[in-house]
């Protein structure tokens, strides 16, 4: 009899329980009709994010009275996106993660554009012509294309020669814990002002548990039926004239016809391509100011692949998973730079909260979802009319989620002696200098100033990352401050010695990191193990192997 017939020969009282309950591990695969319903679900999580990207960036590059720019823009990034999580999923670190915009690439871009060759002109500067109206936005945007597709080839450099995976035997769970708690913690003000537009209508988004039959309906689906239930609560109460009518009254955007001008403008079908705003152009300025952005999606991505590998089922990615992963980042945001989204792509920390509450791990899904986006950033009708979801119903979305994305960063410390105080002050430290230091510098623009513009720009924009600034100062102390790696839970935290670890619960194996369609053939070639990249396969059978002996023990 096989192995895997034993297995399957069990009794369902001796099967191991499954990591966070999950419905489907990572290497397991949902029908297709429910891969596609649950990745459209991760479009909707990633939507809230995405869709403030643009508006966001209409002030500084001055298309903020242009709606249909808006609207092209949006459809860009969706696009764009779905094209790097199918890359990142499939040939990256292999791990459910969406790929989309980065808020971290925003901060050095606002400062790009404030130089004075930017300043956007007053409306009586203009000429009397329509098309100089609406292509003053270009130039803008070319710029920062150019800025985004340079420095993403640091990234790139940073990945797949392995200075990652090299930087990982320096990072345990006391590194992780804080950078991951403040991806949640940061955000909370996002979450406060989309829900605040109208808590009674945000709170509504509440986790629902309802099993049609046998079949775990609102546990599979909750953002889809909790959107679709609190939109239908907003179009009931907006046709009664509950909400006031006056936009200058916070509530007004719990209205449904808030936004509906974006469906008006946009087009049925519009396919983005490289180039579609001009030629990029590149300045030392640009790209200097850049690269603060890309270091911060850097390391906010490291503790998003650690969060999504342990909600989804799989093993700590190993070292040459993080590399590739981080290298694909890089590509995805020269591609970004080359569609012209004005923005990067990142993990997004979202819908890595959203495997949390579906409980559903696959990375089927996620590719599923990555064509979603990619048929979404086509159907710009289709695309605006999401635009148009109520604020308080998004802000709600973002509640659940950043809690989600939080309480994981904080499960890393099971890993640690917690009742050391050394531990505990490199987390306490850490998680509140990680909000002090950015707040004093939102409040202090001019407190850096080296008389370099450049080494300004880069030094500030770290500074005001909650996730770099936890990270780094975490790093630093976990790394300093004398303590045996029992204490710093970097032995358990490296040998998966967790429950799962203790033969309670059922995880994939650390083969769901191996390349896909064959590609792992390249590791019997010489030259791969020189290739940081590549599967290790000596390295993974010696973790598989201590895995294997600490649960039997």
């Amino acid at each position: 009899m096989s192995g895997e017939e034993i297995q399957t020969s069990k009794p369902d009282a001796e099967k191991k329980r499954r990591a966070f309950g999950l419905t489907y591990l990572i290497d397991e695969n949902p029908p297709w009709y429910i891969c596609l319903l649950l990745g459209f679900q991760h479009y909707l999580t990633m939507l809230g994010g995405t869709l403030s990207i643009p508006f966001i960036l209409s002030g500084p590059m001055c298309f903020g009275s242009n709606t249909l720019a808006i609207s092209e823009v949006l459809s860009t990034i969706l696009f764009v996106s779905g094209v790097v999580t199918l890359l990142q999923s499939t040939f990256g670190v292999r791990l459910p993660i969406i790929q989309g915009g980065a808020f971290s690439f925003l901060t050095p871009t606002f400062a790009i554009l404030s130089l004075p060759q930017w300043t956007c002109p007053k409306p009586e500067e203009y000429s009397n012509s329509t098309l100089e109206m609406s292509e003053i936005w270009k130039p803008r945007m070319r710029e920062i294309q150019g800025a985004i597709m340079v420095s993403s080839l640091f990234q790139m450099l940073v990945g797949f020669t392995g200075i990652v995976g090299f930087l990982l035997r320096f990072i345990g769970p006391l590194t992780i814990a804080p950078t991951i708690t403040l991806v949640g913690l940061a955000l909370f003000n996002v979450a406060a002002e989309h829900a605040g537009n109208h808590w009674g209508i945000s709170m509504t988004k509440e986790r629902r548990e309802c099993y049609v039959g046998h079949y775990p309906l609102f546990r599979l689906f909750p953002v889809i039926l909790a959107i679709a239930v609190s939109w239908i609560i907003c179009a009931i109460i907006t046709a009664s004239g509950g909400f006031p009518s006056d936009p200058s009254v916070p509530q007004y955007m719990a209205r449904t016809d808030a936004r509906t001008v974006v469906l008006r403008e946009a087009k049925w079908f519009r396919f983005p391509y490289p180039g579609q705003w001009g030629t990029p152009s590149v300045s030392a300025a640009g790209v200097f100011g850049m690269l603060a952005g890309v270091l911060a999606s850097i390391i906010e991505s490291v503790g998003d692949y650690y969060a999504c590998a342990r909600l989804a089922g799989a093993p700590p990615p190993p070292k040459h998973a993080v590399n590739r992963g981080i290298g694909m980042e890089g590509m995805g945001c020269l591609l970004a730079g080359a569609f012209g989204t004005g923005n990067g792509t990142t993990s997004y920390s979202e819908n890595v909260g959203a495997i949390g509450i579906t409980k559903v791990g696959s990375l089927r899904v996620i590719q599923f979802g990555a064509l979603v986006l990619m048929v979404v950033g086509v159907l710009g009708k289709f695309g605006a009319l999401f635009v148009c979801i109520p604020d308080p119903i998004v802000g709600g979305v973002f509640m659940v989620m950043f809690g989600m994305i939080t309480a994981v960063g904080i499960s890393n410390l099971q890993f640690a002696d917690m009742n050391s105080s050394r531990n505990l002050f490199i987390v306490g430290f850490s998680t509140v200098f990680g909000l002090g230091l950015p707040y004093y510098m939102k409040n202090h623009e001019n407190a850096i100033s080296t008389g370099v513009p450049e080494i300004d720009q880069i030094i500030t924009v770290l500074f005001k990352t909650s996730m770099a600034v936890g990270c780094i100062s975490a790093l630093i102390l976990d790394n300093t401050i004398p303590g045996t790696d029992e204490e710093r839970g970097i032995k358990a935290w490296r040998e998966h010695l967790s429950d799962e670890s203790e033969g309670q619960m059922e995880t994939a194996s650390i083969k769901v990191y191996d390349l896909p369609f064959g590609l792992n053939r390249v590791t019997n070639f010489k030259v791969a193990k020189y290739l940081p990249f590549l599967p290790n396969h000596e390295e993974e059978q010696q973790v598989a192997y201590d895995v294997e002996m600490n649960s039997v023990s």
